[in-house]
This record gives structure tokens, sequence and C-alpha cells, in this order.
């Protein structure tokens, strides 16, 4: 895997257009040769600047109640109440993590699973699902939102902009195996090592490996964005983007929105850069419903039909 891994790299690599932000989150992850130490302990390196690593100043046990409350396990605080000591007559004070899961479990309807994080012996948060971090409990919401919006499991997704691949693995203990990915090359490399050591049963196809890669079903695709030029129109159900559009350089961010590759977008994305999601959709894509992001401040969950 690491051979394969290696050799579509300087190739794709070559080719690619970056944005301010990833630009930046690239010149950290260049300083890291791709090897198999290097991807073992990519979530301490720099080989996931800006997609999953310890550099991430966030609240894991916060993340996890904000999950809890978009549940509906818990009430929120209401700041006119605080004044006149009047709290929500649940409270997430005395349960721990693990009994928080628990519930989140029973909630969501499917089993919690943490595929192992390869993090050179960082503890992050220990729990009897396994070892987790925030990007785990994100994706957990999204799995929630891809059962509602594609409850068959033959139903087909691909991801822009995928992290270390998560959202793979969730789904592919789902059910779900008409999985792929589109990313940047050495984020590829990141991904695939993530699933393939987390996934030993499944096929992959890695960028260049064959002629068509959209023709494959059943096996997980970790693609190139380059590779998306030859997406077929129709051939997903879903694209799934989080934090990632609106980083992106906008006629790239346009190339994803305005496809005709899936009849619906899932996209949970921040607005403080030059452009924003809903501001090119149109009218490409319509916006269905539009919401704060539960788990993570300052984002916003959007979903959009052709």
């Amino acid at each position: 895997m690491i051979n394969r891994i290696l050799k579509p790299i300087s190739r794709n690599r070559a080719i690619e257009t970056l944005g301010t932000v990833w630009t930046t989150c690239m010149k950290h992850n260049m300083e890291i040769d791709i090897t198999e130490e290097t991807l073992q302990n990519m979530c301490v390196n720099q080989l996931t600047f800006g997609l999953f690593s310890s550099h991430e100043n966030v609240n894991d046990r916060e993340t996890l109640e904000k999950l809890a409350y978009a549940l509906g396990l818990y009430g929120i605080k209401n700041p006119e109440s605080d004044s006149y000591g009047i709290y929500p007559r649940t409270s997430l004070k005395e349960v721990s993590s693990n009994e928080l899961l628990k519930s989140i479990e029973k909630e969501l309807g499917f089993p919690i699973t943490f595929a192992r994080l390869f993090t050179g012996g960082m503890v992050r948060q220990e729990s009897d699902f396994g070892r987790w971090s925030i990007r785990q409990i994100h994706y957990l919401w999204m799995m929630k939102k891809i059962l509602e919006l594609c409850p068959n499991r033959n139903s087909r997704i691909i991801e822009v902009g995928a992290g270390i691949g998560v959202l793979g693995f969730y789904l592919d203990k789902l059910g779900y195996k008409d999985y792929t990915i589109v990313d940047l090359a050495r984020v590829n490399a990141g991904q695939a090592y993530y699933l393939s050591k987390n996934l030993p049963e499944r096929n992959f196809i890695l960028s260049g490996e064959v002629k068509n890669p959209f023709e494959d079903i059943k096996s997980i695709k970790i693609l190139h964005t380059s590779d998306f030029n030859n997406v077929p129109t129709g051939r997903y159900d879903l694209m799934v983007n989080i934090d990632g559009l609106t980083e992106y350089p906008v006629e790239d961010a346009k190339r994803y929105i305005h496809s005709d590759c899936a009849p619906m977008l899932l996209s949970i994305n921040h607005e403080v850069n030059p452009f924003r999601v809903i501001e090119i959709a149109e009218p490409y894509k319509h916006l269905v419903y539009r919401t704060p992001f539960w788990l993570r401040d300052g984002y916003v969950e959007e979903l959009y039909k052709a």
C-alpha cells in the first residue's frame, strides 16, 4: 500500500491549484516526507495540518456535549434565565464522557465504533468505544444526516475534501460500499493509509490506477481533485463537504457545487473568506435549509438540491 500511495503524488501535485488557506496548510505538510513512519504518526505531525491534528485548540468534551444537545438528549442553557438561577432540568455536569457516548449511540440508532488513530502515543479521549477526538464526533452527526437523506445502503456518496477519511470508515461500518473521496495529492496519501489500515478487508482504487474509477461501485475510491473532471452526470446520490469549499479558489469551489454529478450537496463550512457557499450555489443548486452547525461555532450547515 505504501508504494501505491506514493506513486500518484508527484504527478498530481504538479497540477494542483491552491487558495490562500491551503497554500499555508500545504507549506506545513510539505515539511514532512511521506513514509510509513510519518503516516503512522500523521495525527501528531504536519501531514494532517489543518485536517486532524493535535494543533487544534478545541475542547473534545465540549464537542461531545454539543452533539448531545443537538440530538435533544439534554436541554440547552438560556442566558435570560441564568441570572435567576434557572437552568435546564437535565444537566451534563455529572455525566461521564463514556456514559454520554452510550446515550448518543442509543439516540443515533447505530453502533459507534472509533477507528484506530495513528497518533504516535498522543492520547486524546479514551472510551469503551475507542480513542476519539473532535473530528470523529463531527462525523457522527454527518452519518445521522446521511442516514436521513440516503437511507438505502446502495446510495452512492462522494466527499470533496475528506480530512483523513473518517466518513469512509463510518460508511463502511453502516453498510455503504460506494464511497469516493476527491482531494489533494498529499492528503490522499493520509486517507489511503488511514482507511486501508482500519478497513483491511476493503478494496481500494487510488488515483491513476484504473482508466475509469467511477465504474467501480464496490471499492473505496481515493481520487485526486483532477479526477473529478471525468465524473459522470448523476453518478452519485449525495455530495458531502465539511470545512473545505470556502477555503478553495472560487473556481474550484464552483466546479464542485455546480457539478451535476449528484442531486444533493450537504455542506458544513465557515463564511469568513471572500465567498460563501450560498453566494455561488444558485442557480445550479437550490437551498433546502440553512442552520448554524451545532457542533462547531462559526460554521453553517446547509443542504442544497439540484
